[in-house]
């Protein structure tokens, strides 16, 4: 192996670093700690002890993981070239738009009177605003004798089937982003 020379980075120079072990089997815990409000107790990333996370700007490694529950992840980039210690830094998410609108990642919002969508990391997701009654028939209530050529639907029932019956963003007029309705 050949030294390292000024202003080059040990991985140019074709040397292998042996990474750190901070994972020891079997596993040795200490008592489960208490951890201060708002920090989340999980499982070390050994898979073996209860450790509380490690928040925003706190270093991380493989055992000593962030918060899940805050979006936060171990980022080792300023450890190059031997990505062992990480400091917990916040993902970030892409918004959403639809039809020149532009919508924050978890922002909520009803692009008509039918469906609330939601915007997560680029895709968008819409629910249906009023969900359909079941009843026995096509029809709760048919009025009167069905008489040849009318429909056997009262003129408000037969508009709130037609209502419900949407299912696909892509009827909507000059839709462009992606939708996965329910």
């Amino acid at each position: 192996i050949s030294p390292v020379k000024p202003g080059e980075k040990p991985s140019e120079t074709g040397e292998a670093h042996q990474r750190k072990e901070v994972c020891h089997w079997p596993c040795r815990c200490p008592p489960v700690p208490t951890c201060t409000p708002g920090v989340s107790l999980v499982k070390d990333g050994c898979g073996c002890c209860k450790i509380c996370a490690k928040q925003s700007g706190e270093n991380c490694n493989e055992a000593d993981v962030c918060d899940p529950h805050k979006g936060l992840y171990c980022d080792y980039s300023e450890d190059e070239p031997r990505y062992e210690t990480g400091v917990c830094a916040y993902l970030i998410a892409v918004g959403c738009e639809l039809n020149g609108v532009y919508y924050l990642n978890g922002q909520t919002f009803q692009p008509n009177p039918l469906y609330k969508c939601l915007c997560i990391s680029g895709a968008i997701g819409c629910t249906p605003v009023f969900i359909p009654r079941l009843a026995a028939s096509a029809c709760s209530r048919v009025t009167g004798r069905k008489k040849p050529g009318q429909p056997i639907c009262g003129p408000g029932q037969h508009k709130q089937l037609q209502a419900t019956n949407y299912r696909l963003m892509s009827g909507v007029p000059g839709y462009t982003g992606k939708c996965f309705c329910a």
